[in-house]
């Protein structure tokens, strides 16, 4: 995955991973169970999460922070963002932040002459309402491909990852849909990820994936240190320290230490050193200067400040 982070752009943070919609069909107690699951398996990056938890599906409303219906009968409901966490880490299943990599989707729809046509950024058809139906389900932040794109879109792994760095994605997926069944391949600077199935099977692959890389159990905090070199100014002060205390595996921070333009940070940070790396890779406001060292004391990470 390193190669895949070090595309050079921004990650996508979602503020709304606690929050959904849900259409009542049964009744308004099971839309808040299927409410409580869909946040359950984005913020935890684990399909199985509600599974996992089993009796506490039971009473989703103790977890609720506020909610309403719209005059569709369609739930909006905001969970309470440390209860959810809690209930995740007491099961064992791990936190999925709100930094999460974006991904390029480039899908062609195979038609029955034979012609392909692309699904992009301006296509309003029902394969688009799907798949951006899945992601947002996942908490998986989509870049639908370019109109002005499309005829240059090369299959080259090469030519889709430089495809997803010029519209400020990380990652590209690529599908390919003949009927209904469509062939998924996720395209990173460490490889390419293939499964065939539907349209939401991408999205799955996808989120799957930068779960694994990215989500870190709750239950424990490690120290870490960060050196960043380059700080030598008071508004490059101020946008190291606001950009580390944004990342949500930070839990607390304290300057450790000022030499001339390097501060060092002591963190404590849920999961450890390697998912932070991960996370500050998404981004291009602190760029790497060496692998991660490990003390007594704890790992240290060093990092240029970048204008």
């Amino acid at each position: 995955m390193c190669a895949l982070l070090a595309l050079g752009v921004q990650a996508a943070a979602l503020p709304d991973l606690y929050e959904t919609e849900q259409p009542v069909v049964a009744s308004r107690e099971a839309a808040f169970q299927e409410a409580l699951k869909t946040v359950l398996v984005r913020v935890s990056g684990r399909r199985e999460a509600p599974a996992r938890l089993g009796g506490e599906l039971s009473n989703p409303r103790k977890y609720v922070q506020r909610f309403g219906f719209t005059s569709s009968n369609v739930l909006q409901v905001g969970f309470d963002s440390v209860s959810i966490d809690k209930l995740l880490s007491d099961a064992g299943l791990p936190i999925w932040g709100r930094e999460r990599p974006a991904t390029l989707v480039a899908l062609a729809v195979e038609e029955a002459d034979g012609t392909a046509h692309w699904v992009g950024a301006q296509s309003a058809v029902a394969e688009r309402a799907a798949i951006d139906r899945a992601a947002y389900e996942r908490g998986l932040p989509l870049v639908w491909l370019a109109d002005s794109q499309q005829a240059q879109l090369e299959s080259s792994p090469e030519a889709l990852l430089e495809a997803a760095r010029r519209q400020g994605a990380n990652a590209t997926l690529l599908g390919r849909q003949r009927g209904d069944s469509v062939r998924w391949t996720l395209i990173s600077g460490d490889g390419a990820s293939e499964v065939v199935g539907g349209l939401a099977d991408g999205v799955h692959l996808a989120a799957d994936l930068f779960a694994r890389v990215f989500a870190a159990a709750g239950s424990t905090l490690t120290t870490v240190f960060v050196d960043v070199a380059g700080v030598s100014d008071l508004d490059a002060y101020a946008s190291t320290l606001n950009y580390l205390e944004s990342i949500t595996l930070v839990r607390g921070l304290a300057v450790e230490q000022v030499a001339g333009d390097v501060l060092r940070f002591r963190l404590a940070v849920r999961g450890g050193a390697d998912t932070l790396r991960r996370s500050i890779a998404l981004d291009n406001r602190l760029l790497p200067l060496a692998q991660a060292q490990s003390s007594a004391a704890g790992e240290r990470l060093s990092f240029r400040f970048n204008r």
